[in-house]
């Protein structure tokens, strides 16, 4: 069969505020400068459709006690960015919401977010990682046509600040978990339903610089849900590290945001 080769193009984004409902970065006054767009994991159901755009399956589903730990986290991130002077958006409002992975970062693109930042927990204290948009990351499989397809990222200017974001989410976790958290790749080979690859959909399709995070624990992780105090290491961990690429981003700088100060 052929293979059709999807490279995507950032900053093609076109959605419009008012088309995106259900995310409070939209005012009459427009978005927040400086803003952060954070994805709590999961969807409320399970879907299994193709993104417009790439073309790229867009598979998702309900993850158990993950996905209240994610937006519990995400929402107490937000509260601390916003309390630095930035602004923060949630990409998801509610554990059952239905919000594709397309709809998630048009949000993000619509509030001018300076970073995306996904947040999910898995099995497992050597679990803990961020996994950066890299030029040649990809997903391939079936596509709706039932042709091959491969969708590869290839913007080099948001892959060099992803990366730059991740190296300081991962210092910053680092010392906010007590253990190295690498900044690193991860295989997609094997899962059922998934497309192959080693890029997470969301941060395949994204124009904005996107850093993805695992939570590793011990004792739990993923749908068996996270301890108190480990959610408490990683919103620390995941508020420095946004606080600081945040900082030192030169569009914070040239928006006059708390950052620049």
């Amino acid at each position: 069969m052929g293979v059709f080769t999807a490279v995507i193009a950032v900053g093609s984004a076109t959605a419009e505020g008012a088309d995106l409902p259900g995310s409070s970065v939209f005012s009459s006054g427009g978005a927040v400068p400086c803003t952060v767009a954070l994805d709590p994991g999961h969807n409320g159901v399970a879907t299994n459709t193709f993104d417009p755009v790439t073309g790229v399956l867009m598979a998702d589903y309900p993850n158990g006690q993950e996905d209240a730990d994610a937006l519990e986290i995400a929402r107490a991130v937000r509260d601390r960015v916003e309390a630095a002077g930035f602004g923060a958006v949630l990409l998801k409002d509610a554990i059952d919401d239905n919000v594709s992975y397309r709809d998630r970062v048009d949000r993000a693109a619509a509030g001018d977010a300076v970073m995306g930042v996904s947040i999910h927990t898995t099995p497992g204290a050597d679990g803990s990682a961020v996994y950066p948009q890299r030029v040649g990351g990809f997903r391939t499989g079936e596509g709706a046509d039932g042709q091959r397809t491969t969708v590869t990222f290839g913007d080099v200017t948001t892959a060099a600040e992803s990366q730059r974001f991740s190296t300081m989410m991962a210092g910053a976790r680092s010392v906010a978990e007590l253990r190295g958290v690498p900044v690193t790749d991860l295989s997609f080979d094997g899962r059922e339903g998934l497309w192959g690859g080693n890029l997470p959909v969301i941060s395949l399709i994204a124009d904005t610089p996107w850093v993805y995070n695992e939570f590793g624990s011990a004792t739990g992780g993923g749908a068996h849900g996270i301890s108190t105090a480990e959610k408490a290491r990683y919103v620390d961990g995941l508020s420095a590290g946004i606080l600081a690429g945040l900082t030192a981003s030169p569009q914070c700088a040239v928006a006059g945001s708390a950052g620049s100060l």
